[in-house]
């Protein structure tokens, strides 16, 4: 039974499921075996820096693609939202490359996606994990202690944004963001936020979404302050944490 396997170290943020999930893991063939157990239908992919003999092998036997490449200088895969899990236990160690990292791996992650890391206190505090994590637009973060690490996990969006998004398709939510990247940076503003009333008023958008969804796009805080306003006027109540 999937239920009676023991997790051990990152994995104990890994549910076992027999759905065919989405998973990349970066750098560390030690977890192929127990995520294998764990996730028997899922399509995984291994990255490396340099394709071995040995690591062929693990990954045959796992079933898992083998994909090489440096992460840390942006060799990832090009096509966004396609990993329901990424598992990259040494990220908080990439240096000056790591923030952008954390945005290129934030990219392939689908909505209801999460990544999973670690750290020692002697060189990260949960505090600082958090605010890094929190800049690079991830939501939910949580942690667990385990020997000498502590256990992260961050996902894309939160549980109520991720559900929220699944009532539109992908086009609407693209021309939603389309939209309000536009009224953000002041490209015809007053234009666009009527076409943006439109889409809302066609598509059923309703009030409680539109606001997560701009907390989720619109970084400056007078572009959030714009739209709540100009919201009003048409009778649709904006109101951020």
């Amino acid at each position: 039974m999937l239920d009676d396997i023991e997790r051990h170290g990152i994995l104990k943020f890994v549910p076992p499921n027999f759905l065919p999930v989405t998973v990349l893991v970066i750098d560390s063939p030690e977890l192929l075996d127990e995520l294998r157990k764990l996730l028997p239908e899922a399509r995984i992919a291994f990255m490396t820096t340099k394709r071995t003999p040995s690591l062929e092998k693990i990954c045959d036997e796992f079933r898992a693609d083998l994909l090489v490449g440096n992460y840390l200088h942006g060799e990832l895969p090009t096509a966004p939202k396609i990993f329901e899990l990424i598992i990259a236990q040494e990220i908080l160690s990439a240096g000056e490359t790591l923030y952008p990292t954390l945005l290129a791996l934030n990219h392939l992650l689908k909505d209801s996606g999460a990544l999973l890391t670690r750290f020692t206190e002697s060189t990260w505090t949960k505090a600082r994990v958090v605010k890094l994590l929190d800049d690079a637009i991830y939501k939910e973060i949580r942690f667990l202690p385990d020997e000498n690490f502590w256990l992260v996990k961050a996902r894309k969006c939160t549980a109520e944004v991720a559900a929220l998004k699944e009532l539109f398709t992908d086009e609407t939510r693209a021309e939603l963001s389309r939209l309000l990247h536009r009224i953000e940076y002041d490209i015809d503003a007053e234009e666009n936020f009527l076409r943006l009333m439109e889409l809302c008023d066609r598509e059923g958008i309703f009030d409680e979404y539109l606001t997560d969804f701009i907390e989720q796009v619109v970084v400056h805080a007078s572009a959030k302050n714009f739209l709540r306003e100009r919201a009003e006027t048409f009778g649709r109540e904006i109101v951020f944490d």
